[in-house]
């Protein structure tokens, strides 16, 4: 007799849950819903609730693979090569790349105090374990080579320490003299020819240099003493569209197979190149405004609370009066990124797009991209509806930057428009 209430009161419930949903979706549908569109609007909630499973087990996925390093995707060696671990000093190859090459970690791969102290007290047997994370030395009769794929944390842009370390890897990164090289499968390839810092010294070997993503990103290093031919089978060697998937926001143009005329190829490095000095000078020159807004007591928060150097404060260190958007930089960088390659890969090329300098034809890509993200919000439930708000402006400061303030908040813009 129990069972059979227990079934009578379980069949109520589940008909006056069924009976307020179908209220609820009728409503929405200004009470034109028939049974059988209920029936729809069922079937229809149930696939939006598994894609967003099926989405959130893919990020974790993801997360996890970064969280693995880029080591495994490191190439076999062709044939007639051989591959050498790092920390296998005694190895002939090996010791010339340590000798030579001089091969480091990117600053952005030390996690902490604590890492940074280990590897100085460890002195260059660290530096060593380090290297071997990341990279792998192949050799052929006398020619050598040193890949290393590193990934790079998503800047720390709410932390004292955060700050200091992108302020230091920008100049280190600006010392570097550069000119483009290859497009290998949508990343751009840059050729290090000398340091600032170095006067006149030529190294004694060749440095490339590719990035995929802006801000958290994957960087491709490869150092050799190797020709032309043996170089460029090295670097298409490497998954690239593997390697653009570890990434939250992965580029639209990297591991698509993008097939770039040999002969075009350093100038469109040069100037994927160019975009991307230009969002490290934006970034940084937010940076400035932000130094110049510090709160105090949030900095005090921030630098009690973070437990290393890629630990993000738990509050604004500004308090609310320097806005950044580090996802929208992201994807500013990917849509022009993308608009860059189809505008050089075009008949027109991409002088036409511009205003005669580098800076008129960034702006001119960037205003495309923003556009077409603002048409596709413009089509969303999102859309922004107008509103009469107060915005006081304020022209100039520290590299031409404009902010202009919202209520309690200041979003800046840097750069002429």
């Amino acid at each position: 007799m129990d069972a059979i209430r227990f079934i009578g009161f379980a069949l109520i419930v589940a008909l006056v849950v069924a009976g307020l949903d179908y209220y609820q979706q009728d409503k929405k549908a200004e009470g034109s819903l028939s049974l059988n569109g209920y029936v729809e609007t069922i079937n229809d909630r149930f696939a939006l609730y598994e894609k967003e499973r099926d989405a959130q087990q893919a990020e974790r996925e993801r997360q996890k693979l970064w969280k693995a390093g880029a080591k495994q995707y490191l190439p076999e060696p062709p044939p007639g090569w051989k591959r050498h671990a790092l920390t296998d000093t005694d190895n002939e190859a090996v010791s010339a790349v340590l000798a030579k090459f001089q091969p480091a970690p990117l600053i952005s791969s030390i996690a902490d105090p604590m890492e940074l102290a280990n590897l100085n007290r460890s002195g260059k047997e660290g530096v060593i374990r380090k290297l071997d994370e990341t990279g792998m030395v192949y050799s052929k009769d006398q020619e050598i080579v040193w890949l290393d794929i590193s990934l790079k944390p998503k800047s720390v842009r709410n932390t004292m320490a955060g700050l200091a370390l992108g302020a230091q890897e920008a100049f280190m990164n600006g010392t570097m003299i550069q000119k483009g090289y290859a497009i290998v499968d949508g990343v751009a390839f840059l050729e290090t020819t000398g340091n600032l810092l170095d006067g006149n010294d030529k190294p004694e070997y060749r440095a490339f240099t590719g990035r995929i993503g802006f801000d958290q990103e994957v960087v491709i290093r490869l150092n050799a003493n190797a020709s032309d031919a043996t170089i460029r089978e090295f670097l298409g060697l490497v998954d690239y569209e593997g390697l653009n998937a570890l990434l939250p926001l992965p580029a639209l143009i990297v591991g698509q197979g993008i097939d770039v005329p040999l002969e075009q190829q350093p100038k469109i490095a040069d100037e994927m190149h160019d975009l991307y000095e230009t969002m490290k000078v934006a970034q940084q020159k937010v940076t400035q405004e932000k130094l110049k807004n510090l709160d105090v007591a949030s900095v005090m928060v921030n630098t009690l609370t973070s437990s290393g150097f890629n630990t993000e404060g738990v509050v604004d260190i500004t308090n609310g009066e320097v806005f950044e958007n580090q996802e929208l930089s992201q994807l500013t960088y990917i849509r022009t990124q993308d608009l860059l390659l189809k505008s050089a890969m075009s008949e027109t090329g991409p002088e036409d797009d511009g205003a005669g300098d580098t800076g008129g034809f960034f702006r001119n890509l960037m205003n495309k991209a923003f556009k077409a993200k603002a048409d596709a919000d413009v089509a969303g439930p999102k859309s922004a509806t107008s509103t009469a708000t107060a915005v006081t402006v304020r022209k100039g400061g520290v590299g031409g930057a404009s902010c202009a303030a919202l209520g309690s908040s200041k979003r800046c813009l840097v750069g002429n428009n």
